[in-house]
């Protein structure tokens, strides 16, 4: 196998763009494009000898809850309820923004960026908020996030 960089294409697995690298077959066969998150845990899967295909997204029962509360509210009536914290509202709107994101790598910086907090307490506030079922965690990708709600006002 060959291995190329690349910014021309989306991972195959996901359509995440960061480190893609297209994956040249010496058989001849299809090239295809994977990124560096989905890279590393296909090489922890075949490593520890179990590689298990990403199953299908989960919700907890207080993300369900939020979902279905959140589809009868206003972007405002939801953040009045559930966003007074700043820290909150940033990790929540980041996440919102691209619906599904990785927050371990450099969103974390960006995010203690944004929040003017260390690192731990931003991933504190993370955890807060996938306990209240604000956010969720993304089955099958190890340090994902996501928060797809429709408002009323959408």
């Amino acid at each position: 196998m060959r291995f190329r960089e690349t910014e021309e294409c989306a991972c195959l697995f996901c359509g995440g763009r960061d480190g893609v690298q297209v994956v040249a077959r010496d058989d001849g066969g299809a090239a295809f494009a994977i990124c560096a998150s989905c890279r590393k845990e296909l090489m922890a899967a075949w490593s520890s000898g179990v590689a298990e295909p990403k199953g299908e997204q989960s919700y907890s029962d207080a993300a369900k809850s939020i979902m279905a509360e959140a589809a009868a509210m206003t972007e405002e009536q939801f953040e009045e309820k559930y966003l007074s914290d700043m820290i909150d509202r940033v990790i929540f709107e980041y996440v919102r923004g691209y619906e599904q994101t990785e927050l371990d790598g450099g969103a974390m910086g960006l995010l203690s960026i944004m929040t003017e907090k260390s690192a731990d307490v931003v991933r504190e506030h993370i955890d807060g908020l996938v306990d209240k079922g604000l956010i969720y965690p993304v089955s099958g990708k190890s340090g994902w996030y996501g928060a797809d709600y429709p408002f009323v006002d959408d």
